[in-house]
């Protein structure tokens, strides 16, 4: 048969579905528990005047950026962190399960960041502020939980099974 009615050989994905999701997973997780944090701290600072939303976009601390950007721009800033934090997250929950338990961890150890953040603007509450240090702490529970939902989500739907039982 003259070659050029030979059937192309059949080559392989360059990648398989097996290493694209936990990428998709991974920037899902993380645009969605960073617009949970976010809306939630952006409510808080409306309602009670704390700057915790304004602490979360804060950038005073990077040198080569100005001080201020708008604040849509400050806020993909800070999705862009969430995303690499999802993305470690589902790697982390894939290689060894335990979603919800290490979603809340990654919430509670983001938290910690309050103490030199707070430390590093004249624009964000004190070190010692008690309401804005509770309210930056659930907040970032939430992001946690949110985390851990959708980490329980995707190992779930990995298998086949439903994310939640419902006897």
């Amino acid at each position: 048969m003259p070659h050029h009615f030979a059937k192309p050989p059949v080559t392989k994905p360059i990648q398989s579905l097996k290493h694209i999701l936990p990428w998709k997973c991974g920037i899902l997780t993380g645009i969605f528990s960073g617009f949970v944090l976010g809306f939630f701290l952006k409510a808080i600072e409306a309602s009670t005047d704390e700057k915790v939303y304004t602490l979360l976009l804060n950038i005073d601390f990077v040198p080569w950026l100005p001080s201020t950007f708008p604040e849509y721009i400050e806020f993909a800033l800070h999705l862009v962190v969430s995303i690499v934090i999802g993305t470690f997250y589902i790697w982390w929950v894939q290689r060894s399960g335990h979603p919800m338990f290490k979603g809340i961890l990654i919430g509670v150890l983001s938290s910690l960041l309050y103490i030199p953040l707070s430390q590093l603007s004249n624009r964000v509450p004190d070190l010692y502020d008690g309401k804005a240090i509770l309210y930056w702490l659930a907040g970032h529970l939430l992001f946690g939980t949110a985390i851990g939902i959708c980490g329980q989500i995707w190992q779930h739907t990995k298998k086949g099974e439903f994310p939640f039982k419902h006897d």
